[in-house]
């Protein structure tokens, strides 16, 4: 009896080893594919007894970011929209590991005293053009003005806070992991 359960873990394990090595493969080839499905299953491996140096480390799975709060008391449009084009590539490029992560999270709480114009999603994506970053995080549609911009291949800015005006404003920008294909949202 006792044979017969040490079994039946040996071969649950070899099991799970498998898929993850499998899992891994389909990474490095896509390295995208790291989406929420894979991060549970690396969790759940993590949790098993073996040793240390047998557990496997991936590393857009163990991301613990943490949500930074910003206050902005300039109030001149071109400034607060550099602010807010530079937050949204450190989100992109250093807390979701350039689109890598697998995981959902809250990069900035961007707080707004006063804007003295307005923001929409093509001044940030002119800024995005203008300073060489469509290759780092396209934005090749605007969702708020629904019409095609020239700025990479791919829409990884998700623009849902419609324009940016007026006084006591909150900018939050997300980074989204839950599926195949990973994003900014400005909310």
């Amino acid at each position: 009896m006792k044979g017969i359960a040490f079994n039946l873990v040996a071969e649950v394990l070899i099991a799970l080893v498998a898929a993850f090595v499998i899992l891994l493969i389909y990474q490095s080839f896509l390295p995208g594919f790291s989406g929420s499905a894979l991060c549970k299953i690396y969790q759940v491996i993590l949790t098993l007894p073996l040793p240390s140096s047998l557990k496997p480390s991936i590393k857009e799975c163990s991301l613990q970011p943490q949500t930074d709060r910003i206050t902005i008391s300039d109030t001149d449009v071109g400034k607060i929209t550099d602010a807010l084009t530079s937050n949204i590539i450190d989100c992109w490029k250093l807390k979701a590991d350039t689109g890598k992560s697998g995981i959902t999270f809250i990069c900035y709480e961007i707080f707004l005293k006063r804007v003295d114009g307005t923001i929409r999603e093509v001044d940030v994506t002119s800024n995005l053009k203008a300073k060489g970053y469509c290759d780092i995080l396209p934005n090749n549609f605007l969702d708020q003005e629904r019409q095609d911009f020239d700025c990479g291949n791919l829409n990884d800015i998700h623009w849902q806070i419609g324009t940016i005006n007026g006084t006591d404003v909150t900018v939050i920008v997300k980074y989204s992991g839950l599926y195949s294909q990973h994003w900014i949202e400005v909310i």
